[in-house]
């Protein structure tokens, strides 16, 4: 049974990544970091660089290198297409010239210049390599996340309409600490989330009130982050700790490439 725990760990295929897996196994530090991603097209039409992208503050706790718990404030735009049609009338606009939005699975995609603001709460526990003698080498994670979003267009401002979610996400993640030189050391790392999101809008009918629908998606991102500090190798007592880690993730069906940095307090 646990060899097929593990199996499932590294082949099943997290919104915000909890900065936790940066602090190597045994050490305890609070980690304070900001990332930004742009979102990029390798094989579709169109430009390679999109006018989507997103960033995040995130602030974060790990014990001993067992448990972790962070909490992120992210913004997005959405930006994915040169055109945009619109199921009542294939125009960007109905024939009265009022604007239109399409609350679909795929909204981020299906309209134009989308924002996204959201809160995100995040616990992570770290499995002991040594409970794992297939895979003592790496460090497998799993956690829980709850974020809270709140969308904005120019079309929903027009049409008075209030658009916000909530998400569930459980996350796996297989981590490696490389001691790679003298003043620094490299822990890449796996990460997949399973998210479930439910998205709430305002009714056109108002008996109705609010009218919501429920998507699922899976977010994938494979990072190295660098952390630059002699204490980290040493073991030693060091105050502070510098990394910086790109990144590359697919993104709501999307590839976006990376960069985050910050810095841990031991």
């Amino acid at each position: 049974m646990k060899k097929i725990f593990i199996t499932l760990l590294l082949l099943f295929p997290t919104i915000l990544s909890a900065q936790t897996h940066l602090v190597i196994p045994g050490k305890s530090a609070t980690t304070v970091s900001f990332g930004y991603d742009q979102n990029v097209d390798f094989f579709g039409e169109g430009k390679f660089v999109r006018p989507s992208y997103g960033n995040n503050i995130n602030v974060g706790y790990v014990y001993n290198g067992m448990f972790g718990i962070d909490f992120s404030y992210g913004y997005s735009s959405y930006d994915r297409k040169e055109t945009y049609t619109f199921d009542l009338t294939g125009e960007q606009s109905d024939p009265d010239g009022d604007p239109k939005f399409n609350f679909t699975e795929s909204f981020r995609s299906d309209n134009p210049n989308v924002g996204d603001t959201n809160f995100s709460l995040g616990a992570t526990y770290y499995f002991d390599p040594n409970q794992f003698q297939e895979l003592k080498v790496v460090t497998l994670s799993l956690g829980l996340r709850y974020s809270s979003s709140t969308f904005s267009s120019d079309a929903l401002d027009s049409l008075d309409q209030d658009f916000y979610g909530k998400s569930y996400a459980l996350e796996f993640g297989v981590s490696k600490e490389i001691i790679a030189d003298a003043n620094f050391v490299i822990i890449p790392r796996f990460k997949i989330n399973m998210i479930n999101e439910k998205n709430i809008y305002d009714s056109s009918s108002e008996e109705d009130g609010t009218t919501s629908f429920n998507s699922s998606t899976v977010y994938t991102e494979l990072a190295v982050p660098f952390i630059f500090e002699p204490g980290v190798i040493t073991n030693q007592n060091s105050l502070t700790e510098f990394f910086v880690e790109p990144s590359i993730a697919n993104k709501y069906g999307t590839t976006h490439i990376g960069i985050n940095f910050g810095f841990l307090f031991n």
